[in-house]
């Protein structure tokens, strides 16, 4: 990837590496002084552009900081308890990141006033129930996903089945039916059975590799503890049929510990499904039945240069 000035948009906050800050002050230095100039790790001019790199590299990594402080998708440790209070919650002892950010999902669905709003989070607020997921289609036709027409789908993380069955059976509309690979049969107040279909989930199992340049007074098993389970702890915090942003990982890492984030710098993070060989860089999609999450003991693997 080539340079490009920072930004933000719609999708979040961009920022070019540091092998792209290199490269473009290195592109910069040879057209004022000739491009036949001679620079290599060796020469001190270009150890000099390097230092500068990693100056505009830590300057940027703050800035990530700053702006992923802000959201509690990316939030972590304090920074996260700080914005808690405004979605009427606190953290538990222990409490994990993970599980901060899925009560704060399940809050703001258990504002909501509207029907399907009110049922998504009635499923949520089932016993066992980690994530859930509504999908509705109000068409006359069956849709793209095979949902049947003036019908609904419910995909959960966990839960028990009567439990989430019931929640759906108390708070669907009448007259619209349910589809799923699951199906428990729930009483009426007359004692009359009406089966209601749901989905659980499939894990979709990932494997992250990051490729780590250590710098002067850095140490390997001190960044690789430091990381390891902060990255894993974001990802596995993605909601049902969200996509992993690879490029993300960056500030979940960088905030990990960031008293020895000038210790290292990230020059490369890659993703891949486990049981296939290529990995992407950008974008890990996630099917409507899916969440993504890693592989226990082994699902971020770390390249040291």
């Amino acid at each position: 990837m080539s340079y490009f000035a920072p930004y933000i948009d719609g999708t979040g906050i961009h920022m070019p590496t540091y092998e792209d800050r290199l490269e473009d002050l290195t592109e910069a230095y040879r057209n004022i002084f000739g491009i036949e100039t001679e620079l290599g790790p060796a020469v001190p001019d270009y150890q000099l552009l390097s230092v500068f790199a990693k100056a505009l590299d830590d300057a940027s990594a703050l800035v990530l900081q700053a702006y992923n402080s802000r959201n509690p998708a990316y939030a972590s440790g304090n920074a996260l308890d700080l914005l808690l209070p405004a979605y009427g919650l606190t953290r538990a002892a222990g409490e994990t990141d993970a599980s901060v950010r899925a009560r704060i999902r399940h809050s703001l669905a258990g504002r909501s006033t509207g029907t399907a709003d009110a049922l998504l989070a009635a499923v949520k607020g089932a016993k066992g129930v980690r994530d859930a997921r509504l999908y509705v289609n109000d068409t006359d036709s069956t849709d793209s996903i095979s949902i049947p027409a003036h019908s609904i789908a419910v995909v959960t993380d966990g839960g028990n089945g009567e439990a989430v069955a019931q929640a759906i059976f108390d708070k669907k509309p009448p007259g619209i039916g349910t589809w799923g690979s699951t199906t428990v049969t729930v009483p009426d107040a007359q004692g009359n059975g009406h089966p209601v279909s749901f989905t659980r989930n499939t894990d979709k199992m990932i494997v992250v590799y990051l490729f780590i340049r250590v710098l002067e007074g850095g140490n390997r098993d001190e960044i690789r503890n430091a990381l390891k389970g902060p990255v894993a702890d974001y990802i596995n915090g993605l909601g049902l049929a969200a996509p992993l942003n690879i490029p993300q990982l960056y500030g979940a890492a960088y905030n990990a510990k960031p008293e020895i984030a000038k210790t290292f710098i990230i020059t490369d993070i890659q993703a891949a499904v486990s049981g296939e060989s290529s990995a992407a860089r950008d974008l890990v999609p996630c099917a409507w039945n899916e969440k993504i999450t890693t592989i226990q003991n082994g699902g971020v693997i770390f390249y040291f240069s």
